[in-house]
């Protein structure tokens, strides 16, 4: 990547409050009703500190993918019943296996993706253990197909999605609520202790404004632990180092903060300067580690994935990619910084609404997404060694988690796509070293497919969708936060996605020692 400078947004979340009239109205009397609903109990969590801080990287897709680039293993009665053939749009191929690694034979690999939609990333993947695929992430307890609110509802792990926070929010607001569980007890991925007062970038956004760290009404996290934004470029506009009057400025600034009557009266001023020059300078420090190379690789399955000849030559993410630069700015945080705790990454991925011209565009996105994918999770595991503070640290505590809004119905229509559907992927990449409440304290397990679906609806019509299998392991969208919430410690994460009036008993984190599915063949 080119050189890069980490733009820092540490500006305001917090949102102001109107107060209620002295006479309350039916309206504002139902708001706070509400709000007082959607309330979290932090300190009803019951924290096991892990021992090392997660680092979790969340890409979502807007928009939401169809389910069919990781799950074919219906597409016989797909086909057999859709109004338009996937065999003539698609060719035969998307019929047969590929068993002989060829494509020459078919479409679909052992663990039922699509191969030529991102199929065979997958396949590598999960063959060695790098990724873990749950088929049935399906919505039960509001079944919307609706855009917003299904987007609300997975970046806010609510089903209140007017009232609540963000899932990264509600991270801060635990972490820091049940400050004395880690602090002195949990490290990050570099040895050095958890200080709540001292953290650099722990919530960072790759797509601007995001719900994901959207305040929380009832608790105001402090500045340091709220959402930052980063650009894929890593490059600051809004520095004073980008304005020809930066030296002026500067020098204007300095005489006043030493100016005790200035210093009395804008004591806060003085205080957000020189938070903006702390962190100016730590940032600073990881924009030149991020100038190194990216690491070499050395086993002759990983060189071969990422077309390399040898032991010696970096690897890189894929050319000619939209996903590639975004996805490598992330991760590079991540590895480079393992104070930064919840990444988000999603706009400027999409869009994947693809009710329409499906046949080229959903093959092609695909294909590039998981290409660098792929690259991330070597990029990550090839990763280990010292931080830009000269600290050697671990990489199995980063975990990259990939879904959408909602499925989408499997029926292709008469436009060549699919219309909206409610059971959907999860891609969960890396983080071997994880913990969660939801497997007794066991790391979680990767290198399976989880989940078993069947084709429902009418044949002949538009409503047909997969869904869970009698007796197939399932989980609703909120259990994504619930299980990010129990790598951080969260023994009962559920209580984090409960709401007294939608949702009283909230959602439990995946299960992740749960059996993957056989292979096809």
């Amino acid at each position: 990547m080119k050189r890069r400078n980490f733009i820092k947004s540490v500006g305001a979340v917090g949102a102001s409050a109107l107060l209620p009239s002295t006479w309350p109205t039916a309206y504002n009397m139902e708001s706070m009703y509400k709000a007082a609903n959607a309330a979290v109990d932090y300190n009803g969590a019951q924290i096991a500190a892990p021992a090392i801080m997660p680092q979790v990287i969340n890409i979502f897709l807007y928009g939401g993918p169809s389910e069919l680039s990781g799950n074919l293993s219906n597409i016989a009665d797909i086909d057999l019943n859709s109004q338009n053939s996937y065999a003539a749009a698609f060719g035969d191929r998307i019929l047969t296996f590929d068993d002989d690694g060829t494509g020459d034979n078919g479409f679909i690999t052992p663990n039922g993706f699509w191969r030529g939609a991102g199929g065979l990333d997958m396949q590598f993947m999960v063959d060695q253990s790098y990724m873990s695929v749950y088929r049935t992430l399906m919505k039960r307890k509001d079944g919307t197909r609706s855009h917003r609110e299904s987007i609300l509802m997975s970046l806010k792990g609510s089903l209140d999605i007017e009232n609540s926070a963000g899932v990264g929010t509600r991270i801060a607001a635990t972490l820091y609520q049940n400050r004395a569980s880690f602090e002195g007890t949990t490290t990050f991925a570099d040895g050095t202790g958890v200080d709540m007062d001292n953290m650099i970038l722990p919530f960072v956004s790759f797509e601007g404004d995001t719900r994901a760290f959207a305040p929380d009404p009832d608790f105001a996290v402090p500045l340091l632990l709220r959402g930052t934004t980063l650009s894929e470029d890593l490059e600051d506009p809004y520095t004073r180092q980008n304005n020809e009057n930066a030296e002026a400025l500067d020098a204007i600034v300095n005489k006043k903060l030493v100016d005790p009557a200035y210093a009395a009266r804008y004591a806060k001023v003085i205080s957000s300067n020189d938070l903006r020059q702390y962190l100016a300078q730590r940032i600073g420090n990881l924009q030149d580690a991020s100038l190194a190379n990216l690491p070499t690789i050395s086993d002759p399955l990983d060189q071969a994935a990422l077309g390399l000849a040898d032991a010696v030559t970096p690897m890189s993410y894929p050319d000619n990619n939209r996903y590639s630069a975004r996805i490598q700015a992330a991760v590079t945080l991540a590895v480079e910084n393992p104070g930064s705790m919840y990444i988000t990454v999603g706009g400027g991925l999409g869009g994947w609404d693809d009710h329409n011209n499906g046949i080229d565009n959903y093959p092609n996105r695909m294909n590039q997404l998981f290409d660098a994918l792929k690259a991330a999770a070597l990029h990550i595991k090839y990763s280990t060694g010292t931080t830009p503070g000269g600290l050697a640290r671990t990489t199995d505590n980063i975990v990259i988690n990939v879904f959408g809004d909602f499925g989408r119905r499997v029926n292709l229509n008469n436009s060549e796509g699919w219309d909206h559907g409610n059971n959907q992927n999860l891609w969960t990449i890396g983080g071997a070293g994880l913990v969660s409440a939801a497997n007794a304290g066991a790391p979680r397990q990767l290198g399976k497919v989880v989940g078993r679906t069947l084709r429902v609806g009418t044949p002949g019509t538009n409503n047909q969708v997969t869904e869970p299998e009698p007796g197939s392991y399932e989980a609703e969208p909120m259990s994504i936060a619930s299980t990010v919430y129990s790598y951080f410690g969260v023994q009962n994460p559920q209580i984090i996605t409960a709401d007294a009036e939608r949702n009283p008993d909230g959602d439990p984190a995946i299960d992740e020692t749960v059996p993957g599915e056989p292979r096809l063949f």
